[in-house]
């Protein structure tokens, strides 16, 4: 009883400090826009090419999946644009027009990963595209010829990033749940295990006693 009892507790602790494989370390991506027009207008179309990179440097191993642009007026549903790919590894291109002035949060579908921030949008105006969320590793050697994506180094090293407005934050990529919160629930299953382990031998002890009991009655 007491070895199975420790064997369950044992499992659950595994499986809090495992964390699940879509929050794991480096699962991350990151859109980036081609260069924009200086003004957008409600009801004029506009063709937007974009790249979806995993750790926001290089194209992600596998299928990625569906991407889109997403673009999310201050009230009102979101207007979602399909990307359909390019010949150029992990770019992408969809056909955008958006119905009315105002200010629109972009964000892009990125296939397999989680959702990316991509900048504020004021209609009429010029899209405001927040820099990327950390310093990125480029590889020497690129899978890219002319066309690349914008902020990628033209000689292995340089990263030019003059075609991004900062903005005030980035977006922050999913990250495994924090250490502390997994100690603590932790300790609250350890704790309740040896509740259960206390309790069960008080139970054994007054069984047994009930059993001698009857037995010098007999």
């Amino acid at each position: 009883m007491k070895l199975r009892l420790l064997s369950v507790l044992g499992a659950v602790l595994v499986a809090m400090l495992v964390p699940a494989p879509g929050a794991r370390a480096g699962n991350w991506a990151v859109t980036y826009p081609d260069p924009l027009p200086d003004t957008f207008r409600a009801g004029q179309p506009y063709t937007v090419g974009y790249w979806v990179l995993q750790h926001g440097s290089h194209v992600t191993d596998g299928e990625l999946g569906v991407t889109a642009l997403v673009f999310t007026p201050e009230q009102g549903g979101p207007v979602v644009f399909p990307g359909v790919a390019l010949r150029e590894p992990a770019h992408y291109a969809t056909a955008v027009v958006l119905p009315h002035d105002g200010v629109w949060r972009v964000s892009a579908r990125q296939g397999i990963f989680a959702d990316y921030e991509i900048g504020t949008l004021p209609v009429p105006g010029r899209l405001a595209v927040q820099p990327p969320p950390a310093p990125m590793d480029w590889a020497e050697k690129q899978p890219w010829g002319a066309i690349r994506p914008p902020i990628a180094p033209n000689d292995g090293r340089t990263v030019p990033i003059r075609t991004f407005a900062p903005t005030a934050v980035a977006a922050t990529p999913e990250a495994p749940a924090s250490l502390g919160a997994v100690l603590a629930v932790a300790g609250l299953v350890v704790a309740g295990g040896a509740v259960l382990l206390v309790g069960g031998r008080r139970v054994r002890r007054r069984l047994r006693k009930d059993a001698r009991s009857r037995i010098r009655t007999s």
